[in-house]
């Protein structure tokens, strides 16, 4: 099955293609010199590079959820399938919204957008569930990473096909950075996703029992301690102090995160050091909880110590400013 799914894949590939080739084919070429068919030239080409984002990241999408699995079952090739059958309907919602852009064809685009993303995260979920078939903590995991995000932009999707009914021509436009900022946060989680699987089995049990805010923290220092000494030099500063440079210029693949030993990534290493990271993270804290014997008292402990601490900070700096206007 391995091989088949290296078709798969390229079958993918293949068909993505196609449809950026459609788009680009449907657009309008101008025969004579008419400033009106100019701009609806522009446009067209406007509401072309939406589209081009839109499949463009649903690609990058399909490419790493692919890239975390060497072979596949049937359930992911009929999910797959399944995805791409809305994904080839772009160029002609593209081409629909181009030369009549009304509310039924905006709110068209944005029904086409949400099923494509309804169709990937169940293909997803099947590839989660493939690779993780014994392990059902980091299904878990998956949920608490991605369950989030996906339900914001589910939200999201659905305030643009609504604003899209009232407000075609302004919704258009809000429909090219939704793409790019999905592409910033799932890479995000795709690394925690893989952080998260470098732990033990009780370092995992720990993940799942702390909340969003302090895992934010741990991914926080994991972005700024370097895994090798090269990185800390100028280079990883500067990164530092512009977080979107350091996600440019990161290594598309997690393992590729891995510490340099003799000119290769040593997946081994990379398994320790976040196992020693998990270790120092939770000696930081404050309070330590006892997860193993009283996971649920902990975590809700740990959950009330961070209110605490975010009130406690919010009447300090209420405080300040009543001094200052004193």
């Amino acid at each position: 099955m391995e091989k088949l799914k290296v078709r798969l894949d390229a079958f993918s590939d293949a068909v993505i293609a196609i449809i950026l080739t459609i788009m680009v084919l449907d657009l309008t070429p101008v025969l004579k010199d008419n400033m009106s068919d100019y701009l609806l030239l522009t446009k067209e080409i406007g509401v072309y590079i939406i589209s081009f984002a839109f499949v463009a990241n649903n690609w990058y999408q399909h490419a790493t959820l692919f890239n975390e699995i060497d072979d596949m079952s049937y359930r992911i090739m009929l999910y797959d399938f399944l995805y791409l059958i809305p994904l080839s309907l772009t160029p002609l919602a593209t081409n629909m919204m181009a030369s009549n852009t009304t509310s039924i064809t905006v709110v068209a685009y944005g029904i086409l957008v949400a099923i494509v993303g309804l169709c990937f995260r169940i293909l997803a979920k099947a590839v989660i569930h493939f690779q993780y078939t014994d392990k059902s903590q980091m299904r878990e995991i998956y949920t608490k990473i991605y369950g989030k995000h996906n339900i914001y932009f589910a939200l999201i999707n659905v305030v643009l096909i609504i604003f899209g009914y009232f407000f075609p021509q302004i919704v258009l436009w809000f429909f090219l950075p939704y793409p790019l900022v999905y592409m910033v946060f799932s890479s995000s989680d795709r690394q925690q996703m893989y952080d998260a699987a470098q732990l033990t089995s009780d370092q995992r049990e720990q993940y799942l029992q702390l909340p969003t805010g302090e895992l934010k923290k741990f991914r926080h220092m994991v972005e700024t301690q370097p895994t090798s000494p090269d990185t800390q030099s100028a280079g990883h500063s500067n990164a530092v102090r512009n977080p979107y440079n350091h996600w440019l210029d990161r290594p598309v693949s997690p393992e590729a995160e891995a510490p340099i030993s003799q000119g290769h990534a040593d997946l081994d290493d990379l398994r320790k050091l976040r196992r020693e990271q998990w270790q120092q993270f939770v000696s930081d804290t404050k309070k330590q909880f006892d997860f193993k014997n009283n996971p649920v008292a902990a975590s809700k402990n740990l959950a009330n110590a961070v209110k605490k601490h975010a009130r406690s900070e919010q009447e300090k700096h209420h405080q300040n400013h009543k001094s200052n206007r004193n």
